[in-house]
Order: structure tokens, then C-alpha cells, then sequence
């Protein structure tokens, strides 16, 4: 009998080591980035520019980007790129964007996130360290002098955008493209894409992901920090046939946002299909709001 016992026990161990191990590896899996190298310049929509790098203030790690300069102008906008992407995503349009928003007055800070790019890091967190980049980013340009700064975040990047908002009161403005508003929402379908594990994995995932890197995936709620905005102005973009993330997420975020000088524009397309969809509706809206919001 006290053969079989230890037996057991040795089993229930092994089966325990396993799991655990594979949670590990699956964690790892959730949070491993695909790094793409930056290609393209500003100098292809002939602007002017200045490679820069500056600390996150998630672990010191160092960011890399481009400043580009609206001379004699004191307002700034910081643009912050999705997941799986870096500064210039290929076929984004940011360089175009970029350039819109320098020949109406506005600095231009465009930089990688931590673990994409040319920028330090070696993992996503959702949003949850990605916001410390961008605090990195809003200390880099008040260091230049700017106090007059906006951002315009997509994706992931408007998460963070949200995030940081609520924590830096020196953002003053933000445009959120297709941002979620609870990462609990959506993790199951991207945990599936990234693992093809079974779903009872996740939330031992979770607890390893923690565990491992200090990264709470239940935490990155940005619908519980829009409100800590106002009354600083947000403006919401989101195409209503998105398959990645529900337009219902910015309805929630607006709705949460309680803040009357908000706006909210839906549009017929995708994910982050404003800019492509809309060109020059999209620039005159976001530019027109950040006019007004950084006066």
C-alpha cells in the first residue's frame, strides 16, 4: 500500500512539474515579441528629423525614435504604434500623418515601444509596461520644452495612450484608434491564436505570466481609467465591422469617459481602417480636435 502511495505521490508530482512547466512555456509564448525592423524614414515625405532615444520608465530600458520638428511651434504629438509593429508599420500611413500634422504646427514624436522596433525589451504586456513607454516618451518632449502634447495611440498603443493619460496630467489631449476597453474581454481568442493550447491553460498562463515578467494581463482595463482623464479631452475612433477588437470597446470607453467635450466617431471599416478608409476626413478630425485641445 505505502508503495502505491509514493507511487501516486510521485505521479501527482511529475503531473505538477509538467503543468507548471508548460504554463511557463505558454506564458512566455503570450508574452514573446515578433520584432520587425523599422524601415523607412521621414525623409520620404521630405521632412526633417532627428533619431532620438530616451528611457521608459519601465526599467530604464531605452527607446529609440524620430523627432520631427514643426519649427517655431510649442505643441507636440507623440503617435504610439499597435502590437507587432514598431514607429512605421509598413502601409500605416503614419509618415503621412506625420507630415500632415507638422505642416498644421505640430511637433512630431514618433518612437518604438519597448521590445519592438530598434527600442530595448524583449516582451508585449497588453498595455500594462507599454504606458511607462510613453510616460518615457511625454518626459522626453517636456525635457525639450514642450508643454502643450497630445497622442495619438492605435491599437495597443491607444491603450496605452489611455493608461498613461490617466497616471501623466501632462498629456493634455488624446486620440484613441480602436483601443479595448478590458484586456479580460479579448484574451481568450488572442490566448488561442498565440498558443493553440487549451483553454483551461489560461489562467494558470496568467498567474505564470505574472510570476515571471510582473505583468497583471487582468489589470490592463482602461475602461476604469478614462474618467481620470477629464477634463482633458479624448477623442474615440473605431471602425464598427472590427474583427479584432469589438467596436462595442470604444462605445464602453466613451460611455465611461464622462466627459462632454469627448467625441466618438465610428466608421464602416476594420481595425484601425480610419486613417486608410477616411484619409482626409480622419486628418481634418484629428487634427481640427487636437487645434482645439492644445490651444
Amino acid at each position: 500500500m505505502k508503495k502505491i502511495l509514493k507511487i501516486a505521490l510521485v505521479v501527482i508530482v511529475v503531473i505538477g512539474v509538467v503543468f507548471v512547466g508548460i504554463s511557463a512555456y505558454l506564458g512566455y509564448t503570450m508574452t514573446r515579441v515578433e520584432r520587425e525592423p523599422v524601415t523607412g524614414s521621414p525623409t520620404e515625405n521630405d521632412l526633417a528629423y532627428e533619431d532620438v532615444t530616451f528611457p521608459s520608465e519601465h526599467e530604464d530600458l531605452t527607446l529609440h525614435g524620430w523627432f520631427i520638428p514643426a519649427y517655431g511651434s510649442d505643441r507636440v504629438i507623440i503617435i504610439v504604434h499597435g502590437n507587432g509593429y514598431h514607429r512605421n508599420p509598413p502601409g500605416s500611413g503614419f509618415l503621412d500623418i506625420a507630415e500632415s500634422l507638422v505642416e498644421n504646427d505640430f511637433n512630431v514624436l514618433m518612437f518604438d515601444l519597448h521590445g519592438f522596433g530598434e527600442s530595448e525589451g524583449s516582451t508585449v504586456s497588453g498595455g500594462y509596461f507599454e504606458k511607462d513607454d510613453l510616460k518615457g516618451a511625454v518626459a522626453y518632449v517636456s525635457g525639450r520644452g514642450f508643454r502643450k502634447i497630445g497622442v495619438l495611440g492605435f491599437s495597443m498603443g491607444a491603450v496605452a495612450s489611455l493608461m498613461a493619460a490617466a497616471e501623466d496630467s501632462r498629456i493634455d489631449a488624446v486620440v484613441s484608434d480602436s483601443a479595448y476597453a478590458d484586456l479580460n474581454d479579448i484574451i481568450e481568442p488572442e490566448f488561442a491564436k498565440r498558443t493553440k493550447a487549451p483553454g483551461f491553460f489560461l489562467h494558470p498562463i496568467l498567474f505564470m505570466i505574472k510570476l515571471m515578467f510582473g505583468v497583471d494581463f487582468t489589470a490592463v482595463r482602461p475602461v476604469d481609467s478614462v474618467a481620470k482623464i477629464a477634463p482633458r479631452p479624448i477623442f474615440f475612433i473605431h471602425g464598427e465591422k472590427d474583427d479584432v477588437i469589438p467596436v462595442e470597446h470604444t462605445e464602453r470607453l466613451f460611455e465611461a469617459s464622462d466627459n462632454p467635450a469627448n467625441e466618438l466617431w465610428i466608421v464602416a471599416g476594420g481595425h484601425t481602417s480610419a486613417y486608410h478608409d477616411h484619409p482626409e476626413q480622419f486628418l481634418g478630425m484629428v487634427i481640427s480636435f487636437f487645434d482645439g485641445a492644445l490651444k
